[in-house]
């Protein structure tokens, strides 16, 4: 039979993992139950979650490529707003081209200075902006995976592009290009890179703004296609062919349609908590530093029996309290033992 711990209040070690957020490693509570009139304060040893993403866009640099990158520029700011209104999210943001023509100069480096974007970075939008119009000289030999590779490996990782990856961080990769990969790399070569690169493999995620095959004719350009890219981006979402992580590079208002992939990425580093204790669920209290969330499914959390997870709304509120500050959860414990 189930029993209620006397007034426990638990500060659960968070830990991002997969699509959500699990607290089964680095678990870090007391050693004993404490009943609350033994102690004034809450038990100090625990870690605030505090999601990250290392999100890298791979940008065509050829020259059928000019309108699509004004587009994207125009658009900026849907995908930075997106990302950039939660402000429990870490993120890093970098730019490569598809050339991989003169690796002196560029094969795999990140765009621009400083080489990635932050939360912290002065004037976000506009620097996002301006770095993803990354000109159109670039190799008529378009490249999607080798600068991924080339970015993520020695010497880059640290040298040029040090401090972008992370490797506790979710990794997402947004390809932007009308042509095949020409790279030498397979799908399953590259998603096996990027996978071992994680200790979590789960946390790679690919997007792509592409000319797919079944727009071939219709979505009209004078590069060639094949299927390398379709068949990344299935990988990564475990076979998954809806293409829900894939916009037609000939919509006019895929730029606006960005922020979709902004927000599921949002969903995926920092939309849900799985616990490892089953708790009194009248007695859950969310809080980031000193805002309380609410318990809402539109502006603040519900709790998931099915899973045992705390799920965030999209429409939180957040308010920025500066760095290292992270959600914590408090709760009575529900004690499963007789």
């Amino acid at each position: 039979m189930k029993n209620f711990t006397k007034a426990l209040s638990l500060v659960l070690a968070l830990s991002v993992v997969g699509c959500g957020i699990e607290s089964s490693k680095n678990l870090l509570v007391p050693k004993s139950v404490i009943p609350k009139e033994e102690f004034s304060e809450k038990p100090k040893d625990f870690e605030a979650f505090n999601p990250k993403v290392d999100i890298l866009f791979v940008i065509d640099s050829s020259g059928s490529m000019d309108s699509a990158q004004q587009n994207l520029s125009r658009n900026a700011f849907q995908f930075a707003d997106a990302i950039s209104k939660v402000s429990l999210l870490d993120y890093h943001i970098g730019v490569l081209t598809t050339d991989m023509n003169d690796c002196r100069d560029n094969c795999g480096k990140l765009q621009g200075f400083p080489a990635f974007l932050q939360k912290s970075t002065p004037d976000f939008v506009g620097l996002l902006s301006r770095r993803m119009q990354v000109g159109t000289d670039g190799s008529a030999s378009e490249e999607m995976f080798g600068p991924v590779v080339a970015a993520l490996s020695s010497p880059l990782d640290t040298t040029t592009n040090a401090g972008f990856y992370r490797q506790d961080a979710f990794l997402a990769v947004i390809f932007i290009t009308d042509a095949k990969d020409q790279s030498r790399y397979s799908p399953q070569e590259l998603l096996q890179f990027l996978r071992s690169k994680k200790v979590d493999p789960n946390r790679v995620l690919a997007y792509g703004v592409i000319r797919t095959l079944a727009e071939e004719k219709s979505c009209e350009s004078s590069e060639d296609l094949d299927s390398k890219l379709e068949d990344f981006l299935a990988s990564v979402a475990n076979g998954d062919r809806t293409q829900k992580n894939i916009l037609s590079l000939c919509a006019p208002d895929y730029g606006m349609k960005l922020a979709e992939f902004a927000k599921d990425i949002v969903k995926r580093t920092a939309g849900s908590v799985k616990l490892t204790r089953v708790p009194n669920a009248k007695t859950i209290k969310v809080s980031y530093g000193t805002q309380v969330i609410p318990n809402d499914p539109v502006k603040g959390w519900v709790y998931q029996p099915s899973t045992n997870s705390i799920l965030l709304a999209e429409g939180i509120e957040w308010v920025d309290q500066g760095p290292n500050v992270g959600l914590s959860i408090d709760f009575e414990v529900i004690d499963v033992k007789d």
